[in-house]
């Protein structure tokens, strides 16, 4: 495990490293160029020798550094399928995040190129169930994004996104009941040791740990829920009413995060709580002069 740089928080991550006496795989290397140095040469390696860059999905605080690490290493990039062509297409990658507002648009286009973000093709997709080198199996867990995956070893799950702490769904792309799903399916596994991509290693008590996680999404659906009226409400008004019921110290460090963005991550956060209220028949959406508004359903 190299810790992601600060608290590997976005954008880094912690990576992986699985070394045999054939191959080097880096998972997620997106810990931070310095530290991931620092790591191979304890392992008496070097960047230059890493033979696989394996992605649990697209997002930038675990592919950031692909472009650069395979212009100096030659590693092959593997990526679920259906992340394949973010990773791929700039234009998809930005889709996903459903910026209508160009100046915000701009900018977020903007970070991510200073950041080092590069169109890279990916040399192999996998899906569901897949052995991968150093013989991990690919479990196909969506919802944090559609190709995520968690890789599973010897009792030993490599956990991506699904980190147990602070479900994200602020992309587009995401989609709560899928996430749902996946915990279920995650919970039917043995794990003796859950490594996630964000925050501390798991060893105890792991399937009551996800439960309790999937449980936060419970939790946040009905505070959602609870903001929608008989009346029609638009997101705008959804997203501030659920903001204004956080406790006023979540809602302060909330704020101190990535401010230009927290916003519109806030907006489409609620978005996917609301297509997943619409599922279960609780709400329903009208569209009125190209403007979406959801209500309780009678």
């Amino acid at each position: 495990m190299v810790r992601g740089e600060g608290t590997a928080t976005f954008p880094y991550c912690h990576t992986y490293l699985f070394k045999t006496q054939d191959i080097l795989i880096a998972f997620d290397p997106q810990c931070g160029r310095n530290r991931l140095q620092e790591a191979l040469k304890e392992l008496n390696r070097d960047i230059d020798t890493i033979d696989f860059i394996i992605n649990s999905h697209f997002h930038l605080d675990h592919t950031g550094s692909n472009d650069f690490l395979k212009k100096r290493s030659g590693a092959q990039i593997w990526i679920h399928e259906a992340d394949r062509i973010a990773l791929e297409n700039f234009e998809e990658y930005v889709k996903r995040y459903g910026m209508t507002d160009k100046t915000l648009e701009l900018e977020w286009r903007k970070f991510l190129k200073n950041f080092g973000f590069k169109e890279v093709k990916p040399d192999r997709t996998f899906t569901d169930g897949d052995i991968l080198p150093g013989e991990f199996q690919v479990i196909h867990t969506p919802g944090h994004a559609p190709g995520h995956c968690c890789f599973y070893k010897s009792e030993i799950l490599l956990a991506g996104d699904i980190d147990l702490i602070s479900p994200w769904v602020g992309n587009l792309s995401c989609s709560i009941v899928d996430y749902l799903k996946s915990l279920e399916k995650l919970q039917q596994i043995n794990i003796k040791a859950l490594f996630p991509s964000h925050g501390e290693p798991i060893y105890e008590n792991i399937a009551e740990k996800i439960d309790l996680f999937r449980q936060r999404f419970i939790k946040h659906a009905d505070r959602i829920f609870n903001q929608v009226t008989e009346a029609p409400l638009s997101l705008e008004q959804i997203t501030e009413l659920a903001f204004q019921s956080l406790p006023e110290t979540k809602r302060e460090r909330l704020q101190t995060r990535q401010i230009q963005f927290r916003s519109h991550f806030g907006k489409i956060s609620t978005l996917n709580y609301l297509k997943y209220l619409e599922s279960l028949g609780k709400i329903r959406k009208t569209i009125l002069n190209e403007t979406s508004y959801w209500q309780r359903a009678v």
